[in-house]
């Protein structure tokens, strides 16, 4: 276990029946589909049997953990995931994001965005204003290709779409967009993204203006991404290789728990 239990009547948790079935919870995720018998639990755990038991049968009433019948192995219950879901709902990202925008924003005195995917675009679901004006036709709730957007390319790069599962990508326009993305070049600006670990975009979304991006994945495999936005004319190559890093560290210090920041290749 990547923690260990305290051990039997020793534990330093506030409320040690509470700590108990958080323990057992972890041995269950960990044990994954096979399950593991009430002996092997209290093993796992260095709890007795009759308290494992216990707190076992209070958690499968609650539906976070579940013992079949057919071999009496505990397995860990669905009730766990349905409060995941619940925590990484797309309208509470940006409350979830909150504190790692305002301090990108802060650090690059640049706008910040946050995104995810929808379908073959990106949905706009927050952003943070620099203090320094900035003329960028952006909004909140917005819609636009991800093959054109620096969000998209970094969620694209996370998600390890390559080839020619990009096609679709590519293919994909709006009327307010401009004509859809060559595919190789789609297939070589991700590829660029995912092997230094951010995307950029460079006045292929809106004229004079460039963007950083840094993908992250959810554990549920979803994805989602944090954007830098600046006039093209102070986002040279150096400057986007700075906001890209920037971006990375920051996200790694403030992003919120169930989100890593995609790895590079």
């Amino acid at each position: 276990m990547s923690t260990s239990p305290s051990p039997e009547g020793t534990s330093s948790s506030p409320v040690g029946s509470v700590d108990k079935a958080l323990v057992l919870l972890q041995v269950l995720a960990e044990a994954g589909p096979d399950g593991l018998m009430l002996r092997e639990i209290a093993e796992a755990s260095g709890f007795h049997k009759a308290s494992s038991h216990r707190i076992l049968q209070a958690l499968v009433h609650r539906g976070f953990a579940l013992q079949d019948p057919s071999d009496q192995r505990y397995r860990l219950g669905s009730a766990p995931m349905m409060l995941a879901e619940q925590y990484a709902r797309e309208d509470r990202l940006p409350a979830l994001f909150s504190p790692a925008l305002a301090g990108i924003s802060h650090a690059s005195r640049e706008l910040v965005h946050l995104g995810t995917m929808d379908g073959t675009s990106v949905l706009y679901l927050d952003k943070v204003e620099p203090e320094r004006t900035l003329r960028v036709w952006s909004r909140v709730g917005h819609r636009a290709p991800a093959a054109r957007t620096a969000l998209g390319r970094a969620m694209l790069a996370a998600l390890d779409v390559s080839g020619f599962a990009l096609a679709p990508y590519a293919d994909a326009t709006t009327a307010d967009a401009g004509p859809s993305v060559p595919l190789p070049h789609l297939q070589e600006v991700v590829g660029r993204a995912r092997e230094r670990g951010w995307s950029a975009e460079v006045e292929e979304n809106e004229q004079g203006i460039a963007c950083v991006g840094v993908g992250l994945l959810r554990f549920d495999g979803r994805a989602a991404a944090v954007s830098v936005t600046g006039p093209a004319e102070r986002m040279d190559e150096e400057r986007r290789e700075q906001l890209g890093e920037l971006l990375r560290s920051e996200l790694e210090r403030l992003g919120p728990s169930g989100f890593r920041v995609a790895a590079r290749d």
